[in-house]
Parts: structure tokens; sequence; C-alpha cells
């Protein structure tokens, strides 16, 4: 079975079709020519997929990094990090690690940071005399802490292909990771900044500049804490403090910087329901086939064939990560995660791994697929952005993706690094 549908899905990505339509393909002729079930099954497990509430959530994330660039708040942020850093050597590089750590709390993609962020930061270490190759290579790293740094979208959706796994709990977890996935980029910027005179972009402002602009960013470093804290308090649901952030982003555009319009509103509208579109898609089509291994026992003939293999967590998460890292130069960590969730989360549980932890390590290796080519999407965006060659981003980006790799590493064999903060605010 597995050979039949990964080599059907296989040969649709060859012959150049979407990823997402390619595992619809696979499912359905699995179920209308092998199995001979009737068509409205494949309507009814998508339908099932898809209603679900905190799906919700994913486009109002979307929007709220939209909204927050379009009402004039990134620009604010910027300037802010700038003048407690432009000074320092090397501080303009530690600006572009700290907007992405910052904006992950708003956004929860990489993809929004890049689109947001992405062409400033660069212009920024490119007047400060990086060279183009670092300047995209860093912003493309960083722009992975969105996706770890709650709230993410990465993980609402691993939470609802795993089932009955805690959003906030995951949320958390990711919470601690993400500072630490930031804190060694800023020393690796720290080391390359003594080899040269790099960052020195404007003198020390008056004081009080420092402090007006300090005012007029609060309200933006407020919205991560409203909506973490909401989701982790348990006042709101995701999907509700995701509204509420919306809310709050469009009050903020409308009453306080004045910048945001109704063609903004509409724009951002437009833009999170392409985009979630694509995902609905992708969830609905790998969902199909994730179905099809749970009614023909593939989970639990996998399960008694590792375990039989390996009594070993360790072991088998490592054996885990490395797939998704080899997955990840070749698929979309979108469609990783849809497809191959619901196979091995039940295995993991098998062990006895924390689902916490587990789900932790599934989507941070995944979301280091979004930067190593050759289908990394952030690398692309990147390259469109600056007009650099792919060949010469992928090499610059190396050192980086150690590091993350070394970050998977810490997550397997540390599990207090993804535990200790859900623990503390009550997630077990």
């Amino acid at each position: 079975m597995l050979i039949g549908i990964g080599g059907v899905f296989l040969l649709t990505i060859l012959l150049g079709v979407p990823i997402a339509f390619g595992m619809g393909l696979a499912g359905a002729g699995w179920i209308l020519l092998v199995e001979r079930l009737e068509a409205g099954v494949l309507a009814r497990r998508m339908y099932y997929t898809l209603d679900a509430f905190p799906l919700i959530s994913v486009p109002l994330f979307i929007m709220i990094g939209f909204l927050a660039e379009q009402s004039g708040l990134l620009p604010q942020l910027v300037r802010w990090v700038q003048f407690l850093l432009g000074k320092a050597r090397g501080g303009v590089a530690y600006l572009n690690v700290l907007n992405s750590m910052v904006f992950a709390g708003i956004s929860g993609t990489a993809i929004s940071d890049i689109a947001s962020l992405g062409r400033i930061e660069i212009d920024l270490m490119r007047r400060a005399g990086y060279e183009l190759p670092y300047s995209a290579a860093l912003t493309a790293a960083t722009s992975i802490c969105g996706p770890i740094i709650p709230p993410s979208v990465a993980m609402i959706l691993y939470a609802l292909a795993a089932g009955n796994i805690s959003i906030g709990g995951l949320f958390m977890a990711g919470a601690l990771p993400g500072v630490i996935l930031g804190l060694g980029m800023i020393v690796m910027c720290w080391f390359k900044a003594r080899r040269g005179h790099y960052g020195v972009l404007l003198e020390r402002p008056p004081r009080r500049e420092l402090l007006m602009c300090t005012v007029r960013v609060l309200p933006l470093l407020a919205l991560p804490v409203l909506i973490v804290g909401g989701v982790v308090s348990g006042v709101f649901t995701v999907t509700e403090s995701a509204a509420v952030g919306v809310v709050y982003t469009l009050l903020l555009g409308f009453v306080v910087t004045r910048e945001l319009t109704w063609h903004h509103l509409y724009d951002a509208v437009v833009f999170s329901g392409v985009v979630s579109s694509v995902l609905g898609v992708l969830m609905g089509s790998g969902m199909i086939v994730s179905w099809i291994f749970t009614r023909n026992r593939v989970t639990h003939q996998l399960t008694e064939l590792l375990v039989g293999w390996s009594h070993s967590p360790i072991a088998f998460m490592c054996v885990v990560a490395i797939t998704l890292l080899v997955l990840g130069c070749l698929m979309d960590a979108t469609a990783i995660i849809v497809a191959l969730t619901p196979l091995v989360a039940p295995i993991a549980a098998q062990y006895g791994i924390h689902e916490l932890q587990f789900g932790l390590v599934f989507v941070f290796t995944c979301m280091v697929g979004l930067v190593t080519p050759p289908v990394g999407v952030v690398l692309f965006m990147v390259c469109a952005l600056v007009n650099i060659s792919m060949e010469t981003l992928s090499r610059a980006i190396v050192p980086f993706v150690i590091w993350m790799v070394f970050v998977v590493v810490l997550l397997i064999f540390v599990p207090p690094i993804t535990l200790f903060l859900p623990g503390l605010v009550g997630f077990r």
C-alpha cells in the first residue's frame, strides 16, 4: 500500500502536479480503483477534516501580520530596535534576529516574516557593510522563529492532524526553543561582527526621542501578550484569540496610526483567504491518505515494526527527525505535517514520548525544510526579494541550518527544554 500510494504521489510530483493535488490523486486512486468505495467517501473525509473550529484561526493569524505591516506598526518596530542596537558593532544583525522574534509573536508564519520585514532587514544590513549573501541568509534563517515562537500556524495544523493535543500546550512548548534558536543566531552574528566593522548605522538617539519611539511601539509589543496570554490563561480559545488580535490590530491601524484604509482591509482578507485555501486543500488531501492508512492498519503495522526494531524513544525520534530533514528538501512543510502526523504521532505515544515534546520536535524539524534547497519556500522568497541566486544563498545559509539541526538534537535529548514552560502553566 505504501509503495502504491507513494509511487503515484511521486509520479505526480515529477510531472509537476501541485503537492496538494498529487496527494489527493494518490488517495482518490486507491479509494476508487483499489478499494472500490463510492466517490462520496472523498468528499466526506475532506469535509470532516476541514470542519474544525480551530482552523478558522489560520486566516486570522495571517491577517494580523498583513494588517500590522499596512498599519505602519512594523516600521516603528524596526526603528525602535534600530535605536537600541544601531550603534553597536553588529547591531543591525541583532536587529534582524530580534525583529523576527518579536514578529513571531504576531504572525505565526515564516512567510509573513519574509514578506513584511525581509527587504527592510536586508537593506539595513547592506547599508551597515554586510555582504548580500550573509544578509539574505540571516534574514531567511531568522524567519524560522515565526513558526516556533507562539502563536504558530504550523503548530495549529499539527495539533489538528494529531488530534487531542492542546494547542496552548504546544504554544508554550515552542517558546523556550524559539528563544534558544534566536539567541544562538545572535551569538553567530557576534562572531561575524568580530571579524569586520559591521552594524554601526546610527548614533544613539536622544533619550526623549527613544522614549517617544518606545511609547509608539508598546501597543504592538502588547499584541503577542494578548494573543498568547489569552490562550494560555484559558480566557480565549485559539480561534477567539486570533479574532481578538485582528480587532486589536484594526483599532491600532484605524485609530492610533491612522495609516490603515478599507482597501488594506480588503487586501488582507483576500491574501489570507488565498493562503488559507492552499493550506485547506493540503489538509483535506493529506487526511484522505491518512484515513486510508488508518483504515488498513498501516499505522499499527508500522508501530509493531518500529517497536520491535528499537525500544528506545530517543532512537525513534532521531529516525523521525532524519526522515523529516530529508523530506523537507523535497516537500513543502505543511504537506509533511498533514500527511505524516497521523501516521507517526500514535507511534510516538506507544514509545511513551510526551506528546508536546514530540510535537515540537516534529514541527521544528519540518520548519528547517523551509530554508533547505531545492524546494525551500523561504529561500525562493528571499531570492526573489534581492535578486540573488539559489546556489549562493544555499551556501551562505549552511551555518544557520547546522545550528537549527543542533537545536533539534537538543529538543530530542533534553525534554525539559520543551516541557518546562507547559508544566509551569498547567499543561501536563
